[in-house]
């Protein structure tokens, strides 16, 4: 390994790029010395720094946990990504869904998610899922909630998750469901049909869905709204006066 450069370092010991640049600055100082100098100057007490502290890891810890105790310290940044954007989603998610989250590769999530479930911490089941206007079959993993699982997550930095990418205009994919007549759900566009949205998902059983389109659609579709037959009175038209009011007030 003469000259220690990095790539040479990686080539000769089979390790990334980016370790091997962390050996090639450990090693740098005594480049010209023994192999018997260059341990010596790996084991000086100048190189034996505390470990750094953990990017995921609650910090400062309450006082009701103790830092050797972690059970986080033997897993990859990988695997704690993706515990945190299994801790979003409490009701599960695909293995593609947590990849999107957690900003990892859909390999590394899935060895993520293996090693997770040989600690007890998640689990997986085969469901159906809404996708789109379709109904797929799916393994979702989720959160087991035992002990362990609440145990590791006492410790794990509640830290954001990568937005799911979703076209501005027009409606999320979770709801195309509840346009089960008329245009297709995929060519509503929000500055162009707001009003025919506002209709379909406030007026509609999914909870969720009313909840996306009271805070999400253009207030002149809400108003509109407002005015259609079945939305004058009643809770709807609370619903609607309310939201209406409060970006009023908002703004």
């Amino acid at each position: 390994m003469d000259g220690l450069s990095a790539p040479r370092i990686a080539a000769a010991i089979d390790v990334s790029l980016v370790t091997a640049r962390k050996i090639a600055a450990v090693m740098a100082p005594v480049r010209d010395g023994s192999r018997s100098e260059r341990v010596r100057h790996m084991m000086s007490p100048r190189h034996r720094h505390q470990p750094a502290t953990d990017p995921w890891q609650i910090d400062p810890l309450p006082a009701t946990l103790r830092a050797e105790e972690s059970p986080l310290g033997s897993l990859s940044d990988g695997a704690k990504a993706v515990l945190n954007a299994l801790r979003a989603r409490p009701f599960g998610a695909t293995a593609a869904k947590l990849t999107e989250l957690a900003g990892v590769s859909y390999a590394q999530t899935l060895r993520c998610l293996a090693r997770l479930e040989e600690r007890g911490w998640v689990e997986a089941a085969k469901t159906s899922i809404h996708h789109g206007y379709e109904l797929r079959r799916a393994i979702v993993w989720s959160l087991s909630w035992s002990d362990g699982c609440m145990h590791a997550l006492s410790y794990l930095r509640d830290r954001p998750t990568r937005p799911v990418e979703e076209i501005p205009d027009r409606v999320p994919r979770r709801f195309w469901r509840n346009f089960w007549s008329g245009a297709s759900a995929d060519t509503l566009r929000i500055s162009q049909h707001g009003l025919h949205i506002a209709e379909t998902l406030i007026g509609g059983h999914d909870a969720s869905a009313r909840a996306w389109a009271l805070a999400n659609l253009p207030t002149p579709a809400l108003r509109e709204c407002r005015t259609l037959r079945g939305f004058e009175t009643d809770w709807l038209a609370e619903l609607l006066d309310q939201e209406i009011t409060r970006r009023a007030v908002a703004a």
